[in-house]
């Protein structure tokens, strides 16, 4: 199986990548990342089972980089089972909305929905060869509408509910791929802080287990690491 992560670099990323390459000899993982040098360590285990990309997603050249990427060297012709849209960000904001900036807005959107969208776009063709193609978004209980319950963190959650309304369009656009949203849980890594109640592992575990047990009548759905259905 051929699986495509964004933000591979640390995190849930990095555990993704670890995770899916322990999980099956057959897994080959394409790790993208401004930072591909935190996985040489997984590089040197694997070989040329994880391909290393320094590609930005955040950026509009991605598109072009990604096609390149799948039209030459060993992936050329391949198709792609999985895409995970993993990078994120969670803009520093002040606590006043009077005094939160539209740039501060800007990074959310550019990070956490648009590079998702141009990722699943520049991707489409490749995964539209696979048998059962998948896309996962990672979003956040923050995006939803209903939990909504304390305010604030603007950037973050207004980012993470267009990313989810971004995968409900996809979904119905696009039947003969399975696509979802997925939140991961608070969890210990850099943007969650050490006080968080769940483990980059535990988390990415759950995620695996249910990815691989995706149908399509769980297409255009949001869910938790737990498995549980989260509301809108």
């Amino acid at each position: 199986m051929n699986l495509f992560i964004t933000g591979a670099s640390r995190g849930i990323g990095r555990e993704f990548v670890k995770q899916f390459l322990e999980r099956d000899s057959k897994n080959r993982v394409i790790a993208l990342s401004t930072h591909v040098d935190r996985l040489k360590d997984l590089h040197s285990q694997y070989g040329d089972r994880l391909i290393l990309a320094p590609i930005s997603v955040s950026k509009e050249s991605a598109r072009e980089e990604i096609k390149a990427l799948f039209d030459s060297g060993d992936l050329k012709g391949e198709a792609l089972d999985l895409l995970i849209n993993n990078a994120g960000t969670y803009p520093d904001e002040p606590d006043d909305f009077e005094q939160v900036k539209i740039g501060e807005l800007q990074e959310g959107f550019e990070v956490n929905t648009y590079a998702a969208f141009r990722t699943t776009q520049a991707c489409l063709p490749y995964l539209r060869k696979a048998k059962k193609p998948i896309v996962v978004s990672i979003t956040s209980l923050m995006g939803s509408i209903a939990d909504n319950d304390s305010g604030g963190s603007y950037a973050y959650r207004m980012s993470k509910a267009a990313l989810n309304m971004f995968n409900k369009s996809f979904s119905l656009d696009y039947p003969g791929i399975t696509a979802v949203v997925l939140h991961p849980g608070w969890v210990q890594t850099d943007m969650g802080g050490d006080q968080a109640p769940t483990t980059p592992s535990d988390s990415v575990s759950g995620m695996i287990g249910l990815i691989v047990e995706l149908t399509p009548n769980e297409s255009g759905k949001f869910f938790d690491f737990e498995r549980n259905e989260l509301p809108w």
